[in-house]
């Protein structure tokens, strides 16, 4: 059984989380773009996130990437503006081209916020992950989060985000992942 198809247990950490089904991902290509083959050591990326449509930021985002087995561990400290934030991603490979986990977000106290549940496919040019979690160092709004990523033939990956609350989009991000500096482009 998929994730898609009827949802998952996944044993993490010790600890159990239920991942809910989510008709919003595509079908999993196991071919596709490996979040853990990409992200494994150090990455770096950056990009703009656009509130309300209104206002844009820039932000820059450096990983340390650890795969053991079937689980990817992800620290992504993220450097905005008025400060830098962590998030953490704790993957599991669930079944062919299938992940599911947990995503914990630093808050605008400084506070790591519950570890939310992730679920997510490799696809043919790309991944895509879900989840409602927590804005870096934003408050205790619970949002979600839909992440478009596509492999470039440059050997970078861009990602889109879309940031929504009851269906309605809040925010959207625009960013490209590399495995060095040199590899992004210049804004």
């Amino acid at each position: 059984m998929s994730v898609i198809a009827g949802g998952a247990v996944i044993l993490l950490a010790g600890m159990a989380w239920t991942v809910a089904p989510s008709s919003r991902l595509p079908q999993p290509d196991p071919d596709g773009l490996s979040l853990p083959d990409f992200f494994e050591g150090k990455s770096v990326s950056k990009g703009t996130v656009t509130t309300a449509f209104i206002s844009t930021e820039a932000f820059t985002a450096e990983f340390e990437g650890k795969q053991t087995g079937d689980r990817f561990q992800l620290d992504e400290r993220f450097a905005f503006s008025d400060g830098k934030r962590l998030q953490r991603w704790d993957l599991v490979r669930t079944g062919p081209g299938i992940y599911g986990g947990t995503v914990a977000t630093e808050l605008k106290t400084g506070d790591l916020a519950p570890p939310m549940p992730v679920v997510g496919v490799q696809t043919k040019n790309g991944a895509v992950l879900d989840y409602d979690g927590y804005a870096p160092g934003g408050g205790g709004t619970l949002l979600h989060f839909r992440h478009e990523m596509t492999g470039r033939p440059d050997g970078t990956v861009a990602n889109h985000v879309t940031v929504s609350k009851f269906g309605i989009p809040l925010a959207t991000s625009d960013v490209t992942f590399a495995k060095s500096r040199d590899a992004l482009a210049p804004y």
